[in-house]
């Protein structure tokens, strides 16, 4: 072959390659050019198109109007593009704007792409520490305001990233890594301001906090202690507990908002270490860990608490989201577990209800006062046995109190719990909770803490067993009227029911498992519409968002909570994180 030959096929080649780059760089600029900055009108209102924070909105329903996808054609929904993610730690929430997706990742990896088919627009990644916590690269969420991605992250900073380029435009350190605090629920923007919650106190750190910040800068406007010290209200619950002992509450997952009221709610972890005995608080509540506060919007200041397990003894945290609606408040007293004897009117009324915690109980209180008004479990439990309405807690099984180190009790659920972070979902055209829930039990026992690392495994679980009835079914799906507590529909299975669920104004609601399996559920019978198989159970939050009139369902897998512990025949890899999308041909 001659020279010439070779000059004409290498500058033909070149050609081509410079062709392929300008085309990959136009379709993400174009991807790019459909961005609009977002406006806070926008969070507390979202287009419908649009998946702008964890759970769409700020009231945590982790529903969207978008019906283009319905009961009448969900069975036709297929894979429209897939996405592989980094590995590790995955329990992600694809957030959407204007056809641009912003994907969080294990250990602070962060990359946009565009939402119709992931072609990749930028990508960051913050330098990695040795961090001393094992929960320390969960991120599952991030926020978007204004030309910002805003982030937290497991080096405990507050960062904002330009939307189109990735680049950081300011951080603020806020907790310390070093001593294992750590951020996993991420930020949102309420009452136009950044609200996070610190996690990770569970090491050799003392307690967590919530803090409020100003969207543009960071700059810091108050902070709220999830554990009070000597001589802040509750500090008394602690009893003689010196300050630097006083450990635990983190808040794991992101806030709630109800802009009426002008507050902000927040669920709070166990104390640390996790039996009174070890931590010498018996008979101590040990404010505010295991409870539901309320906190004015602009001071932070905690206008009122309800304590779901006081003392706290056997891991089952309360720090998932709080729910909050508008309904009528008609409790029917066969459906429910406890009532409010004393509800004085029927009457529509803001409430926070939800499942906040790993025991399974759907609470049901007054969004401004606080006051209890029903509660109904949705798998099996035997750790809270009522409720003290004056004293805002509950109240639990003495039978399972833990006087001696290695005393064993048998608990319901397990410390993985009837839920986990998994969350439930909320649709309004029908007025219920969707409860993805499991029946499991541990035999559960106290060790001996280390002093200095702080008792994170001040417990252990010797063996895991099903239901006591002998109910091989421990995957639970049930449809709870919120008015009345009634259960509209319960759907059982073999493989435990792990994913979280998105409600949509098509009827449906959607749900991941154990098994690998993505369904679409009727909303109103609990008939499953749709199926997928995917490549690992999912760890991830589902969103739906739609682009060009064309809607899409994106889920992330890998990671989860599993409980195939007790499904040996249920197998499958490790790791396997990877985006799916589907939407209908």
């Amino acid at each position: 072959m001659n020279k010439f030959v070779v000059n004409i096929l290498l500058i033909t080649l070149f050609a081509a390659i410079s062709f392929v780059l300008s085309s990959e760089h136009s379709v993400a600029q174009s991807a790019l050019d459909r961005f609009k900055n977002v406006t806070l009108e926008e969070l507390a209102d979202p287009p419908e198109e649009d998946w702008l924070m964890w759970r769409r909105t700020a009231n945590h329903w982790g529903y969207s109007p978008l019906d283009q996808i319905d009961k009448s054609n969900v069975a036709d929904l297929r894979l429209a593009w897939a996405w592989t993610m980094e590995p590790g730690l995955q329990e992600t929430t694809p957030l959407v704007r204007n056809g641009v997706m912003f994907l969080p990742q294990a250990c602070d990896f962060i990359e946009a792409v565009d939402a119709t088919d992931g072609t990749l627009l930028w990508e960051y990644r913050r330098p990695e520490v040795d961090h001393i916590a094992s929960l320390s690269c969960a991120n599952r969420n991030a926020t978007i305001y204004k030309d910002q991605l805003i982030i937290t992250t497991r080096d405990a900073y507050l960062v904002s990233l330009h939307a189109l380029t990735g680049e950081v435009n300011w951080e603020r350190q806020i907790g310390d890594w070093t001593i294992g605090q750590h951020y996993s629920g991420g930020p949102q923007v309420l009452d136009g301001k950044i609200i996070a919650g610190m996690s990770g106190c569970y090491y050799i750190n003392t307690g967590c906090w919530i803090t409020a910040h100003n969207p543009d800068t960071g700059e810091e406007l108050w902070r709220t202690n999830t554990v009070p010290k000597i001589g802040e209200p509750g500090g008394e619950t602690w009893g003689d507990v010196p300050n630097e002992q006083r450990r635990g509450g983190s808040a794991w997952m992101p806030a709630s908002y109800d802009p009426e009221l002008d507050l902000i709610y927040q669920g709070i972890a166990v104390p640390i270490p996790w039996g009174s005995i070890q931590r010498d608080t018996r008979g101590g509540d040990v404010l505010y860990t295991n409870s539901t506060i309320a906190m004015n919007a602009d001071t932070g200041e905690i206008e009122w608490y309800f304590q779901h397990i006081p003392g706290g003894n056997w891991d089952l945290d309360h720090p998932f989201e709080r729910i909050v609606v508008e309904s009528e408040v008609t409790p029917n007293e066969e459906a429910v577990s406890w009532i409010n004897p004393d509800i004085k009117s029927s009457r529509s009324r803001k409430l926070i209800t939800g499942i906040p915690g790993k025991p399974g109980i759907i609470w049901t209180m007054d969004a401004e006062t606080g006051e209890f008004l029903w509660a109904k479990e949705t798998n099996y439990q035997n750790v809270i046995v009522g409720v003290d309405i004056d004293n805002h807690k509950g109240i639990t099984n003495p039978e399972l109190d833990i006087t001696e180190i290695r005393q064993r009790k048998m608990v319901c659920p397990s410390a993985t719990g009837g839920i986990n972070w998994n969350s439930i979902g909320y649709n309004p055209k029908t007025n219920a909770l969707y409860a993805p829930t499991n029946n499991i039990c541990m035999d559960y026992y106290l060790n001996p803490v280390n002093p200095v690392v702080g008792g994170y495994h001040s417990s252990a679980v010797s063996r895991k067993i099903s239901t006591p009835d002998g109910d091989n079914r421990i995957g639970i799906f049930t449809a709870v009227n919120v008015a009345s507590g009634e259960t509209l529909w319960t759907y059982k299975q073999r493989a435990a029911i792990t994913g979280s669920v998105l409600t949509t104004g098509g009827g449906l609601a959607f749900v991941t498992d154990d098994a690998r399996r993505f369904r679409a559920f009727d909303a109103d019978s609990g008939q499953i519409l749709w199926e997928q198989i995917l490549n690992s159970s999912a760890g991830g939050f589902p969103t739906t968002y739609s682009v060009d009139e064309v809607q899409y369902v994106a889920i992330a897998a890998g990671g989860g909570v599993s409980h195939r512990a007790l499904t040996p025949e249920i197998r499958q890899r490790r790791g396997g994180n990877m985006l799916f999308v589907f939407k209908l041909p």
